[in-house]
């Protein structure tokens, strides 16, 4: 591969869209007609046209990211994208991987070199600098397709056109769980690095605008006793259910997560007070059926402390992540000297996004548009194609609708099984044959409904319209009557606007003029 500033990787692709000059000088007219000529007899060299997408991610500082294996994930996408008879794409695509440092500030400077190297880019990973990432897109007019933007804010075409997600809004996953188990109040807790810190941010923030109480924001710490100080302080946070994880997680190699849940485990709070729900798996689809993790494999601790777990991932249909990666080895269209178990499943997540480009692509063709960054974020919608392993929907409001399972173990075998499948289009959980298998023998006390109705607002597990109408019905009672009461009411609304301190409307008597020629002639007019 061809080494590209600033840190990029180029696939090299055979077929370029450069035409070299000649030493020999031509006439204009006979130049022309050459052109002219070589269209007409080669009309392949339309595809020849190069569409370059950028693969946005902290590859080379982030070793757990790193085995995602971006640079194969791309070119398998590209590869069976090109040679897709169902796609008309009017050209050949490429990619260049692309690296963002691990600091946000960092991350976002080196993305700002990035402008002329791709026409539109897969990511950010780290959502710390997204808005700023989909301004600049949209400045440049490149489409920018995520799978791990966590602002609502990005959903608005107005201020953000070139935006599309490439994954279902994790907030809104996590919403349709907690829902389902009543689950409202949770923290939010990162392991150190900028990304996972923004993230948990960002994941908090969403939750709060779905109107759910989440109680502690923070980073677990650098040492045991900074862990022991991060778990007290959610101890000390009141009524809480869930722990969300920002970190990676220990079935892909996630040594913080490993860290935290131990010491959790020493402490007793996995026994059953708390879920413990990892967010990384939100945007991969991890292998569940008939595979031993090794991390719990060969750590009993960690496996019992695991039980509190409830790993919530994309879900596998017709093959599993290894079995997809697997086939890709037999075929040889990937060749790397790696097992599928050593594999980062975000591999699948960055060949999906890619593909969802190019059915955007072939959408705005199809529909004679031009291949513009605004289009193409937009002709995502109606889309659904077999993505890596897994089908890939996306609604004609642009949101994405793959399907979710949750996972869960028994402490006792290093093997994960199905407990229920999340339906988004439904907003529900179907249960999937075998129950979740809870440290304490059952799950922690579910929260006020009032939480999750779109209409009621919560105040300390209470309903306050609840509130509201219970106390009018008293008083309407008291009174002799709801009627009564109603009519009352409205009398003071009415009289209230023109008498008293707070009145709305005024009379000239209650204004004062500066100019007092103005003022007599205002009187004058009035009488």
């Amino acid at each position: 591969m061809q080494h590209i500033p600033p840190n990029g990787w180029d696939s090299n692709l055979p077929c370029m869209a450069i035409i070299k000059s000649r030493q020999t000088t031509l006439p204009l007219g006979n130049f022309l007609l050459w052109i002219l000529l070589g269209v007409l007899t080669f009309p392949c060299c339309v595809h020849c046209l190069i569409f370059k997408v950028g693969v946005l991610g902290p590859w080379d500082c982030d070793s757990v990211y790193y085995r995602a294996l971006p640079t194969a994930a791309a070119r398998l996408a590209v590869s069976r994208i090109n040679g897709d008879p169902g796609l008309d794409l009017g050209l050949t695509m490429d990619f260049i991987v692309l690296q963002e440092p691990c600091e946000t500030s960092k991350a976002l400077t080196a993305y700002i070199y990035y402008e002329h190297l791709a026409d539109a880019f897969v990511g950010p990973t780290n959502p710390g600098y997204c808005i700023a990432a989909s301004l600049l897109a949209k400045n440049w007019d490149k489409a920018l397709f995520s799978f791990s933007c966590v602002t609502y804010e990005l959903d608005l075409m107005l201020g953000h056109p070139t935006f599309a997600r490439t994954v279902p809004f994790p907030p809104d996953v996590l919403f349709t769980v907690f829902k389902h188990f009543r689950w409202a109040s949770s923290v939010v807790v990162s392991s150190n690095e900028d990304i996972w810190i923004d993230t948990a941010g960002t994941v908090a923030a969403a939750l709060r605008r779905r109107g759910l109480p989440v109680g502690l924001v923070t980073a677990m710490g650098l040492n045991d006793t900074e862990v022991e100080s991060t778990l007290r302080k959610i101890q000390n946070a009141g009524e809480v259910k869930v722990i969300i994880m920002c970190m990676h997680s220990i079935l892909v190699g996630g040594e913080y997560q490993t860290t935290f849940l131990t010491k959790a485990h020493k402490m007793g709070m996995t026994s059953g007070k708390y879920v413990f729900v990892p967010y990384d798996t939100l945007h991969f689809s991890m292998p569940y059926s008939n595979v031993s993790h090794f991390p719990l494999r060969n750590n009993s601790i960690l496996r019992e402390a695991y039980d509190a777990v409830l790993t919530i991932t994309v879900a596998s249909e017709l093959l599993s992540f290894n079995e997809a990666f697997t086939a890709a080895k037999r075929s040889q269209e990937v060749t790397l000297p790696v097992q599928a178990e050593q594999v980062n499943p975000l591999f699948g997540t960055i060949y999906n996004s890619i593909y969802l480009l190019a059915r955007s692509i072939h959408n705005a063709r199809k529909a004679r548009m031009q291949l513009s960054g605004s289009n193409l974020a937009y002709f995502t919608k109606n889309t659904s194609f077999n993505g890596f392993n897994q089908k890939v929907q996306v609604d004609a409001s642009r949101e994405v609708k793959t399907n979710y399972v949750i996972l869960d173990s028994d402490s006792r075998s290093s093997q994960l099984y199905q407990a229920y499948f999340v339906d988004l289009k439904a907003g529900e959980l179907r249960f999937a044959g075998r129950s979740i298998h809870f440290p304490g023998g059952s799950p922690p006390k579910a929260d006020s409904l009032c939480w999750f109705d779109e209409n009621g607002i919560c105040t300390g597990g209470v309903e306050v319209s609840y509130i509201i109408i219970v106390l009018a019905v008293i008083l309407s009672l008291a009174v002799g009557g709801l009627f009564i009461t109603i009519y009352i009411r409205r009398r003071l609304q009415q009289i209230q606007l023109i008498k008293g301190p707070n009145r709305i409307l005024l009379t000239l008597e209650d204004l004062t003029f500066i100019n007092p020629q103005l003022s007599k002639k205002a009187s004058c007019n009035q009488s």
